[in-house]
C-alpha cells in the first residue's frame, strides 16, 4: 500500500544529519548544504515510500526496518531487508522502480541521488564513506543470491536466522536473542520457499534444540555458532 501523504517531512533546518552515519565527520559547509536536500521521512508499518518520479534516490535507513521489493514481481519479490545504517540505492526506470516498504515504524532520510552528489563532491571523505557501505551492501547481496542456488531449505533458514542475529545484534558467537520485524511469509519470499516450507524448518531447528521461538517474531539462537554450521559454507 503507497499512501498518498504519509511522511512527516521536517523543516531542512532541523534535519540533524551529523547524528546520522556517515555525515558525523563532515565539515559545517558540507552539512549545510545537504540539510537544504535531505528529505526525512517517517512511514507507518506496511506504509512504501512514495515515488518521486524524479530519477534515482539515495536512503539512508536511520530507525526501524524495511523491506525492498523488485519491480515488476506480480508477488513482490522481495530483494532484501534494510535496517539502520543501511543505505539503499533506489532507480527509476521506465520499467518501474523498486519499493522500499516498512516492516515497522520506519524513519529515513532521502535525497535525490544527483543532489545529493552536488552537495558532496567537496567531501571526499563522504562519498568514499558511502561508495563502502554501497559495495559492501552488493558485496552481501551477490553472496546471498550465489548461496541460495545451492543450500536447502534447511540451509536457507539457518543462513537467514545467523544474518539477522548479525545484522540486528551484532551477535557473531554464542547465543543471540532476535526480535524479528518480519513474518514467516516475508522471509519465505526473500529466500525462495513457501511459508509452509518456512514453518516446517522452523519447527525442526526447534525441535533440535537451535532456537526457541516466543509469539510471532522473537527468537533465541542457542549458539549462532552451531546454527552457522548448520548453514553450511
Amino acid at each position: 500500500m503507497i499512501a498518498e501523504t504519509l511522511h512527516r517531512s521536517e523543516p531542512p533546518e532541523n534535519v540533524c544529519l551529523r547524528d546520522i552515519e556517515p555525515f558525523a565527520c563532515c565539515s559545517p559547509e558540507v552539512i549545510a548544504r545537504l540539510e537544504t536536500i535531505a528529505q526525512r521521512f517517517a512511514l507507518p508499518s506496511s506504509e512504501a515510500l512514495p515515488e518521486t518520479g524524479h530519477g534515482e534516490r539515495i536512503v539512508f535507513i536511520t530507525g526501524g526496518a524495511a523491506k525492498l521489493i523488485a519491480p515488476g514481481t506480480p508477488k513482490g519479490h522481495i530483494l532484501a531487508f534494510q535496517f539502520p545504517g543501511d543505505i539503499v540505492s533506489i532507480s527509476h526506470r521506465p520499467e518501474g522502480s523498486a519499493t522500499l516498504v516498512a516492516l515497522s515504524e520506519l524513519e529515513l532520510v532521502m535525497f535525490l541521488a544527483h543532489e545529493f552528489l552536488d552537495a558532496a563532491e567537496i567531501d571526499p571523505a563522504l562519498l568514499r564513506a558511502v561508495l563502502v557501505r554501497s559495495l559492501d551492501t552488493i558485496q552481501r547481496n551477490r553472496i546471498r543470491m550465489m548461496r541460495l542456488g545451492h543450500r536447502t531449505a534447511r540451509q536457507r533458514v539457518a543462513g537467514f536466522l545467523v544474518n539477522m542475529g548479525e545484522r540486528l545484534c551484532g551477535c557473531t558467537s554464542g547465543p543471540c536473542e532476535l526480535d524479528l520485524p518480519m513474518g514467516r511469509g516475508d522471509i519465505g519470499n526473500s529466500l525462495g520457499l513457501t511459508i509452509e516450507t518456512v514453518s516446517r524448518q522452523f519447527t525442526e531447528l526447534r525441535g533440535e534444540g537451535f532456537v526457541t521461538t516466543s509469539g510471532r517474531s522473537a527468537v533465541h539462537i542457542a549458539d549462532i555458532d552451531a546454527l552457522r554450521r548448520e548453514a553450511g559454507p
